[in-house]
This record gives C-alpha cells, sequence and structure tokens, in this order.
C-alpha cells in the first residue's frame, strides 16, 4: 500500500496499549534503519549520534500488553463491525452520511463518524438524550498554527467543510446492542427533527 505505514497504539485505539505507543512497518531496508535510528536519540552504535532523534522507544511492559491484545484483535472488530452495522441500519434512510467500506476492503471502526449539516445542534440535542459524542479533529491541518503556511484561500475546501459535519458517535468493542440501539436511534430522531426545522440552514 505504500513505503511505510504508521500505526498508533494509543489507549483507545482498537489496538491500544495502557499508555502511548505505536510502530512503524516498511519493506524498505532505507526506511526501516532511519526509523530505528530516529526512535533511538539517533544513536548508531553506543554513544555515536549521527542524526537529531527522538527517545521514541516501546518498552518492553507495553509490548507485553499488545501481545496479549493481539489475541483478541480479530474478535474485537468483528464485534465493532456487528455494532457499526446496527448504526448504518438504523441511519440509512436518515438525512446523516454515515461511513461505509470501501469494495474489497473491511471496515475496523475505530470510531463511527457520521456527517451532518447541523452537526452542533445534532450534539447538543444528543447530549440533552444523554449520548455523548465527540467531535474529532475540529479544525483542518492546514489551520493549525504548525502548518500555517499551508493554509492558502480555498485551498482545502473539502477538509474545511468536513470539519464543520463530523461527529463521532459511541462506538467500542465493550458497548452493548441496546446502548447501540438507543444511540442510533436517538441520532435518527435528533436528525429528523432537525431535518424538519430551520435549525439545519
Amino acid at each position: 500500500m505504500g513505503a511505510a505505514a504508521a500505526f498508533s497504539f494509543y489507549p483507545t485505539k482498537n489496538l491500544g496499549a495502557l499508555g502511548d505507543g505505536g510502530a512503524v512497518t516498511t519493506n524498505d531496508d532505507a526506511v526501516a534503519e532511519r526509523a530505528r535510528l530516529l526512535r533511538n536519540y539517533g544513536e548508531q552504535g553506543r554513544f555515536n549520534h549521527v542524526l537529531r532523534g527522538l527517545n521514541s522507544r516501546l518498552d518492553e511492559f507495553q509490548a507485553a500488553v499488545l501481545l496479549a491484545r493481539l489475541e483478541t484483535l480479530d474478535a474485537a472488530n468483528d464485534r465493532r463491525r456487528e455494532l457499526a452495522a446496527m448504526y448504518t441500519a438504523t441511519l440509512r434512510d436518515s438525512s446523516l452520511l454515515a461511513p461505509e467500506a470501501r469494495p474489497g476492503s473491511r471496515h475496523v471502526f475505530h470510531l463511527y463518524v457520521v456527517q451532518s449539516r447541523a452537526r452542533d445542534a445534532m450534539r447538543s440535542q444528543l447530549a440533552d438524550r444523554g449520548v455523548g459524542t465527540a467531535v474529532h479533529y475540529p479544525t483542518p491541518i492546514h489551520r493549525q498554527p504548525a502548518y500555517v503556511d499551508l493554509d492558502v484561500p480555498g485551498g482545502f475546501p473539502v477538509a474545511e467543510q468536513l470539519c464543520t459535519r463530523i461527529l463521532s458517535l459511541p462506538l467500542s468493542s465493550e458497548h452493548t446492542n441496546d446502548e447501540i440501539a438507543e444511540a442510533a436511534e436517538a441520532a435518527l430522531e435528533v436528525s429528523a427533527h432537525l431535518e424538519a426545522t430551520t435549525e439545519i440552514l
């Protein structure tokens, strides 16, 4: 799929450690060597620093946790797919745009993110019903201070639009069917209400 891939093992991820952690995979020997150098202060041999690196090693305890959790990852992802299918079935005819798996692929549903033209009103009304939601990445990268040089007028219209519409509904492999059914029904009812009112405009 590419020259390299990066994986996060943040505790809330599908495969999560008990603290921060991550991994880089690659088939390119040069990329692998550079990643090894960067994770350990740029050290090549004891006390020989050939580039400015980081202290970014995965400790043995986190690795042991991840190895144990790896054994249940497929079952946990299957459970996420099952719960996501409940959302999708309930929200199929709503005004919300739900996530879809690409043909020939299997979605692991780390999050269940819908799009709503009345996102903020929807989030507020779901909160009133006891359904917690989140807005992941509310500001596009080119609007972050570190990347202000990328911010050109009209440069990233899709990212800017998505950041005003995306809403993450509750989803984890530990949720019950009843919890997801309740959240899905609430999302359906709120979206129908907003569609019928001027709040969506």
